[in-house]
């Protein structure tokens, strides 16, 4: 049978600082960032941009006011869509796209 030690004579009791909320929410104003929807298609008969256009409206579908400005790809699979940036990221697996909202970056 285990039995605890017992603390050692010289051991100093530790404060632990506790974050308390804001009384009025109006105090931190909070900035969200806007959501991203990831979106697989795996068909091989379908383009990658039609493939983009379809992850595009599904986003407008699922998040009504907000319109998308970034699409993460795989880089093998990065194509131009009018409007809308198109980023090859190296962690993005084939055939998935990530929508969302971002900077815009000039090429």
């Amino acid at each position: 049978m285990a039995r605890k030690s017992p603390a050692p004579a010289n051991s100093v009791p530790v404060a632990v600082a506790v974050a308390t909320a804001p009384t009025q929410p109006s105090e931190t104003p909070v900035r969200r960032q806007p959501p991203f929807l990831m979106w697989y298609d795996d068909n091989p008969k379908t383009p990658v941009a039609q493939k983009i256009a379809a992850a595009i409206a599904a986003y407008k579908a699922r998040f009504p006011g907000v319109e998308p400005t970034l699409v993460l790809v795989n880089e093998a699979e990065v194509t131009s869509i009018e409007g809308i940036t198109v980023r090859g990221v190296v962690t993005v697996s084939r055939h998935t796209y990530w929508v969302g909202q971002g900077q815009r970056i000039s090429e």
